[in-house]
C-alpha cells in the first residue's frame, strides 16, 4: 500500500485558506508595497467587459500608427486601461508618501510616479492571469 500525498489526507477537517488580496513589493521603488485584489470569476468578467472597448480602440490605433496622432492615441488608451485596472484592483499602498501624505489609490493615479503606476498595472494583469494577447482582446 502506498501512502497518498494528497492534502485531503493530511487534515480532513482543516479548512483551506484563501486570501482574496495579495501584498507585492515594488521592483522599481524599494520599500514600496501594494495590496492587490486577486481576480475572482465575476471580478475578472466585469473587468474584461469594461476593458473590451478600450482595448479595441487601442488595437486600431496601434495598427494604423501612420495616422496623425495614432501612436499618441494608443498611448493615451493604454493609460486609460492602466487607470481602470488600478482603480479595480489596487487596495492600498505602503511605504510611499506623495506630497507629504501617505499614498492612496487616488493620489497615485493623480500625482504619483508614472513608472510605479505602470508597474502596479502590470502586476494586476499578471495576478489576473491575463497574457498580452488576452489584454489586447
Amino acid at each position: 500500500m502506498t501512502k497518498s500525498t494528497s492534502h485531503l489526507d493530511e487534515s480532513p477537517n482543516a479548512p483551506v485558506m484563501y486570501e482574496s488580496a495579495v501584498w507585492l513589493g515594488s521592483r522599481l521603488w524599494p520599500g514600496v508595497q501594494f495590496r492587490l485584489l486577486r481576480m475572482s470569476l465575476i471580478r475578472r468578467h466585469r473587468l474584461m467587459q469594461e476593458l473590451k472597448s478600450l482595448a479595441s480602440e487601442q488595437a486600431f490605433h496601434r495598427a494604423a500608427p501612420q495616422e496623425a496622432g495614432g501612436e499618441i492615441s494608443a498611448a493615451e488608451l493604454q493609460t486609460r486601461i492602466d487607470e481602470m485596472v488600478i482603480r479595480t484592483a489596487l487596495l492600498e499602498i505602503k511605504g510611499l508618501s506623495i506630497d507629504g501624505q501617505p499614498a492612496t489609490v487616488e493620489s497615485l493615479i493623480d500625482s504619483g510616479p508614472e513608472n510605479l503606476s505602470r508597474e502596479i498595472a502590470e502586476a494586476i494583469a499578471e495576478e489576473s492571469f491575463l497574457n498580452e494577447d488576452e489584454r489586447k482582446n
